[in-house]
């Protein structure tokens, strides 16, 4: 009988690290969104989105990451975790897309053009 790796203290560590470090970066996006178009990040419903948004970017990179795992080998952590990365990469895209308030709209305080600092000009929001 083959027996099944168990899950190390090493993959649940680098889950923890994903499901924070995505949250934080989700969260840091989005921030940085609403200060660069002036909309404001001292309201309730900022708050409310900020949470709402991180925790789902962070609970969606950790089932990748699960996933990724599992279709790597349970052995492997080096492989999933950039697998991982460059998915929830690729995810907070559509997330900013979502959650920015394009110039032109009438709630938006952008500049046409405008967008969060550092992101990449060729990459539409």
């Amino acid at each position: 009988m083959e027996r099944k790796a168990g899950y190390s203290a090493a993959a649940w560590l680098i889950g923890w690290v994903v499901f924070l470090g995505s949250g934080y970066l989700t969260s840091l996006l989005l921030f940085s969104t609403w200060a660069n178009c002036d909309i404001g990040t001292n309201g309730v419903d900022q708050l409310f989105s900020l949470v709402l948004t991180a925790t789902g970017m962070a609970t969606v990179s950790t089932v990748l990451w699960t996933v990724m795992r599992r279709a790597t080998g349970r052995r492997r952590l080096l492989l999933p975790l950039v697998l991982t990365a460059l998915a929830t990469v690729v995810l907070l895209w559509p997330m900013s897309a979502v959650w920015y308030v394009s110039p032109g709209h009438p709630e938006s305080m952008c500049e046409p053009g405008g967008g969060p600092a550092g992101w990449p000009s060729w990459l539409p929001l």
